[in-house]
């Protein structure tokens, strides 16, 4: 229960950000390509920090850095709503963005730690589905706020309830550690960190950078290029020294590295999705901001259907053949979508929205259970920081990719669509239905996972 709801509290936090946007740029004088930086700096963040916190749980405990890092999120909440300057705003969403990490990557292990192998699916599951009631409620959650309190309290309402996390938290999770008898307290690579939260952040501003054209084209890929020679040096560094700030030798696990490999593709896919799909509703078939929300929440409520009966299911069967079902769905919903163009409407557009959501929801229990089955119970911390990782990587990938082929079929958006932007977005869409076919590959290669 503390697990969930500290998940559905991020997950809503991200949602119901967005619909502040508009007004906050207004109140704070900044463009909308400015305010952006809201969002872009957390997850920014979070990438960096992940697999900081998932190797500090391990190593001091995971309920510690699980409450430290809600500290953290609802004080730079009220942070937020308290600032009149949008540079002090992005830096308090920053610290949301440290607290967020800490969350992230130690909630699973709090679970895998906290039943057994044979109920690892459905506590998973039961995360899984507060992640998206907290993707689903968001959009109207926040919209009725920003209506009718404004947009500082999206921040403000998050204070209280950290609090109360907090105290669930102190009273309820369990206050064992991963320590290993007899050994010395396992220390932090602090070189390894400096690469890792130089590199990736590097790369995946990079990544955001995919339409740009010309001169700016030449500075994203000369950003891409240190980010990538600062995590080659990380990965060699890690290979080398005696405790690194991430165990690579996990991913001699051929199911590791198939769950991860399957975790980005399932993102790849849901983003080329998320980011295209609000373009086309609104600006081509010229629907209304409020029936855009109502039609996207099919997909979510889906998920969170969904998600719990699917780890339940692994618990029993394994994760192999649900992974790859899950995707073979995604991938058909998807390509579903693509040949809507011109003459969709909302009455054909919801049945490939449900079929996307049921995929994402049958694939994400069981693949994050076979990730943190996987990892030994000291690597547990680990294990989960690259499952948030994974889906921060995808979501990266999966808007530069969807971007990338939009924009070079010669479609544009800020205006009505002509036929061009159309098939462009066919083509956008079927580039994440490939990754999410790709997904089902790597989830089939990984053998019996019972």
């Amino acid at each position: 229960m503390v697990v969930s709801v500290g998940t559905f509290l991020s997950a809503m936090a991200g949602s119901m950000v967005n619909l502040a946007l508009p007004s906050l740029g207004r109140d704070l004088a900044v463009s909308l390509t400015t305010s952006r930086w809201v969002v872009q700096v957390m997850l920014l963040v979070m990438g960096a920090l992940l697999l900081v916190a998932g190797r500090l749980g391990d190593i001091i405990g995971h309920r510690l850095i699980y409450l430290v890092g809600f500290v953290l999120f609802g004080a730079a909440s009220l942070v937020c709503g308290l600032v009149n300057s949008f540079g002090w705003l992005v830096v308090a969403r920053a610290l949301q963005g440290v607290g967020g990490a800490m969350v992230l990557a130690t909630s699973p292990a709090l679970l895998t730690l906290s039943f057994p192998v044979s109920m690892r699916g459905r506590a998973l599951g039961m995360q899984a589905t507060a992640t998206y009631l907290g993707l689903a409620l968001g959009p109207a959650l926040g919209g009725l706020i920003v209506t009718a309190l404004g947009w500082r309290w999206t921040f403000f309402v998050y204070v209280p309830a950290s609090a109360a996390v907090l105290v669930l938290g102190a009273l309820f999770l369990p206050a064992r550690t991963t320590k290993e008898p007899g050994r010395e307290p396992r220390r932090i690579d602090v070189p390894g960190v400096f690469l890792l939260v130089l590199g990736l952040p590097l790369l995946l501003l990079s990544l955001s950078w995919s339409r740009t054209v010309g001169s700016a084209a030449g500075q994203a890929l000369l950003v891409a290029g240190l980010g990538l020679v600062l995590l080659a040096v990380f990965i060699i560094r890690g290979l080398r020294v005696p405790d690194p700030l991430y165990d690579l030798r996990m991913f001699r696990s051929r199911l590791f590295t198939s769950a991860v490999l399957c975790a980005v593709c399932n993102y790849v896919a849901l983003f080329a999705v998320l980011i295209i799909l609000p373009f086309y509703l609104e600006e081509g078939l010229g629907m209304s901001p409020a029936m855009v929300g109502a039609i996207l929440t099919v997909q979510p409520a889906v998920m969170a259907l969904t998600a719990s009966p699917s780890g339940w299911l692994s618990d029993r069967i394994g994760s192999r053949w649900l992974s790859a079902g899950g995707l073979a769905l995604l991938s058909a919903g998807i390509l579903g979508l693509s040949t809507q163009g011109l003459h969709g409407n909302p009455w054909s557009i919801v049945p490939w929205l449900g079929l996307v959501g049921l995929g994402v929801g049958l694939f994400v229990s069981p693949n994050s259970s076979a990730m943190m089955g996987a990892a030994s119970r000291k690597q547990q911390g680990q294990a989960g920081a690259m499952m948030a990782e994974s889906r921060i990587v995808g979501m990266f990938l999966g808007v530069a990719i969807s971007s990338a082929v939009f924009a070079a079929a010669g479609g544009r958006t800020g205006g009505m669509w002509r036929p061009q932007e159309f098939q462009a977005m066919g083509l956008a869409l079927k580039a994440g239905a490939g990754a999410a076919l790709l997904g089902a590959l790597a989830a089939m290669l990984r053998g019996r996972t019972r």
